[in-house]
């Protein structure tokens, strides 16, 4: 939002402050936000901050949890209302998934974990229909260390994908085919082998 617009009316000033306050999270994480430079983005005096969400906590909360509402809504679209969308289509959410990155590094997990809590989590989504797909019992932990390490290898590459391929020497022009393999790859595992379910079992 430009800083020098105004924005009115109490809809238009909450969303503008979400809005600001879910950019900067991606940007910077919740330990460098300030109240007055979310204001500044949002176009609204700072005070507005404290009159609509009572504090910058609250604020920060909105905003984790519209990012993550945005990213619920649209990897379902991808996985055509599905639970599970494709292997990398984390990427096309930037904003979701930087946020992520800058609230685990700060270890702000409570700020994090409000997807779970409010059940609008793709990867609980996922491991759920997973588990009841194959009869996996809720416990078990072969399931869930392989469905760690392919969150794992999802989450890490749209956060490396640049810097790995760089360490992996793929040409510019040879990056389409590679990614279209990755994504081949993280699909078997999250398969299993000849589609065997996620369990030594």
């Amino acid at each position: 939002m430009n800083a020098t617009a105004e924005v009115r009316g109490s809809d238009a000033v909450r969303a503008a402050l979400v809005d600001a306050a879910a950019e900067m999270l991606a940007e910077v994480g919740p330990r460098a936000i300030s109240v007055r430079e979310v204001a500044r983005r949002a176009g609204v005096n700072h005070g507005q901050v404290h009159h609509y969400f009572g504090s910058k906590r609250a604020l920060l909360e909105a905003a984790m949890r519209q990012l993550s509402q945005n990213h619920y809504e649209h990897m379902t679209r991808l996985a055509g209302g599905g639970a599970i969308p494709p292997a990398l289509s984390l990427a096309e959410d930037p904003a979701y998934w930087r946020a992520i990155c800058q609230v685990t590094m700060d270890g702000d997990l409570d700020l994090a974990r409000i997807e779970i809590d409010e059940h609008i989590s793709v990867p609980r989504r996922a491991l759920r229909a997973l588990q009841e797909r194959w009869g996996v019992a809720e416990d078990d932990l072969d399931f869930k260390a392989r469905f760690a390490a392919v969150s794992a290898l999802h989450l890490g590459w749209v956060a490396f994908e640049d810097f790995v391929l760089m360490h992996a020497d793929v040409d510019e022009n040879d990056r389409p085919e590679l990614r279209k393999r990755v994504r081949r790859l993280i699909e078997s595992l999250a398969e299993g082998e000849e589609g065997a379910p996620w369990s030594s079992d």
